[in-house]
C-alpha cells in the first residue's frame, strides 16, 4: 500500500498540492501529552526490553484494555507484525485461514508469506457492508479453516459491526475447534452506540495504540492470547525486531488510562464524525458507499470502471486516494479515503476530491 504513498510524494515534489487521503496516517490529530512523554523517556537509558514487552505497559494494558486477562496473555509489539505473529501461533502452512472480503490487506500478505490457504467470506455485499452467517458460509463452502479473522470495526468500511451478530454468527465454528483472531484496532473508535465489541469467546484480540490516540510512528500494539499462543507471538518478535523500544513502552505505560488519555480519545471521535458529515455532505449523492461509523475510513463507488482507473483519474487531479482492489474482490469498484488529514487543510481536500469525482461523473 506504500506505493500509493510514493506516487503522493511524486505529485508533491513536481510543486503540486496534494489532497492527501491514501492511508491511515494521523497528521490531523497532534497528541502532545505522549509527545511530551516520549519527549521525557527518550533521555533514559536505551536497554532491552523483553520481547514480550515491559511488564509495567504490559500491566497497565490489562488494567485498560483486558481487565480479565493476566500479564502471561499479552504481548506488545507493533501492530502490524502482531497480525502475523498471531496468524503464525495457530496455524501451519497449507491451512485455510478465512479473511473478511473487504479486509486490510496485511491479512492476505501474512496468510501468503506463512504458506496458508485463504477463504474469503463477504463483508459487503448488495450495494452495503453486513456480517453474514458464517456457520452457512463454512458449511457451503466445503473447506475445512483452521482461523477465522475478523475485523470490527473494519478497515477499509470505516463500519462497526453489531457484537452480538457477531458472536451468534461464529458460535458454532468455535465449538468446532476454529481458533478466531479478532483485530480490533478501533474498537474504542466507534461514533454511534453500536456495541461492536465480541464479549466472551475464546480468541485472540490484537489493539493498536497507534491509531486510537493518533501516534502511528510509535508502532506500538497489544495482543492478548492463551499463554501459549501468546508465548510463539514473543518468540516470533525475539527473532525479528527483537524488542520493541523501551522508552517509548515507558511513556504509553503513564499514558494509558490518564485523564489525557480519555480526553483526546473523546476530542478525537468528536472530530472525526463531524468530518465524516462533512464528507457525506459534500461529495455527489450515491457515490458514498458505506455511512462510517467508526474508524477514520469510507468506500466511494468509482462505478463500472473500476477502482484502478478512478484511483489515477483522481491522482490527476492532485487526489491521492486508495485504489479498494488493495482490500479485496469487494471493494474493486472502489477507493477508500481516509479522513485523518490536517485540520486546516479537511474541508479544501474534501471539496478538491469533490469536484474531481463531478469531473469523473462526465468523463
Amino acid at each position: 500500500m506504500f506505493d500509493v504513498l510514493t506516487m503522493a510524494r511524486q505529485r508533491e515534489s513536481l510543486g503540486h498540492y496534494v489532497a492527501r487521503m491514501e492511508i491511515g496516517d494521523t497528521p490531523g490529530f497532534r497528541n502532545d501529552f505522549i509527545h511530551d512523554l516520549v519527549t521525557k523517556y527518550s533521555s533514559s537509558p536505551y536497554r532491552y526490553s523483553p520481547s514480550r514487552g515491559e511488564d509495567v505497559l504490559i500491566s497497565k494494558v490489562v488494567e485498560t484494555q483486558w481487565p480479565k486477562y493476566s500479564n502471561e496473555n499479552v504481548v506488545i509489539g507493533p501492530a502490524n507484525f502482531l497480525i502475523t505473529a498471531a496468524l503464525a501461533s495457530v496455524s501451519s502452512p497449507g491451512d485455510y485461514v478465512m479473511l473478511p472480503d473487504p479486509g486490510f490487506a496485511t491479512y492476505k500478505l501474512s496468510a501468503d508469506f506463512l504458506g496458508l490457504k485463504t477463504l474469503y467470506y463477504p463483508v459487503y455485499q448488495d450495494g452495503k457492508p453486513s456480517f453474514p452467517d458464517l456457520t452457512d458460509f463454512v458449511a457451503a463452502s466445503g473447506v475445512c479453516p483452521r482461523v477465522l479473522m475478523i475485523n470490527n470495526p473494519s478497515n477499509p468500511l470505516g463500519v462497526a459491526f453489531d457484537g452480538a451478530q457477531i458472536q451468534n454468527s461464529i458460535a458454532p465454528l468455535i465449538d468446532q475447534g476454529i481458533q478466531v483472531i479478532f483485530d480490533e484496532t478501533y474498537v474504542n473508535l466507534v461514533y454511534d452506540d453500536t456495541q461492536s465489541l465480541v464479549g466472551d469467546v475464546q480468541a485472540i484480540r490484537l489493539r493498536s495504540f497507534s491509531k486510537e490516540h493518533c501516534a502511528p510512528g510509535l508502532r506500538i500494539g497489544y495482543a492478548v492470547a492463551e499463554p501459549a499462543a501468546a508465548r510463539t507471538m514473543a518468540d516470533l518478535i525475539s527473532l525479528s525486531i527483537s524488542c520493541a523500544p523501551q522508552f517509548i513502552q515507558f511513556a504509553i505505560a503513564e499514558y494509558l488510562g490518564s485523564p489525557e488519555a480519555l480526553l483526546f480519545t473523546n476530542n478525537l471521535k468528536r472530530e472525526m464524525g463531524r468530518r465524516l458529515q462533512f464528507l457525506a455532505d459534500s461529495i455527489p449523492k450515491g457515490l458514498l458507499q458505506t455511512t462510517p461509523n467508526a474508524a477514520f475510513y469510507s468506500l466511494i463507488d468509482m462505478g463500472t470502471r473500476g477502482g484502478d482507473e478512478g484511483f489515477s483519474f483522481l491522482l490527476d487531479k492532485n487526489v491521492s486516494t486508495c485504489p479498494g482492489s488493495k482490500f479485496g474482490q469487494n471493494s474493486k469498484n472502489s477507493v477508500r479515503v481516509s479522513l485523518a488529514g490536517p485540520a486546516d487543510k479537511f474541508e479544501t481536500d474534501i471539496q478538491m476530491l469533490s469536484k474531481a469525482l463531478n469531473e469523473w461523473a462526465i468523463h
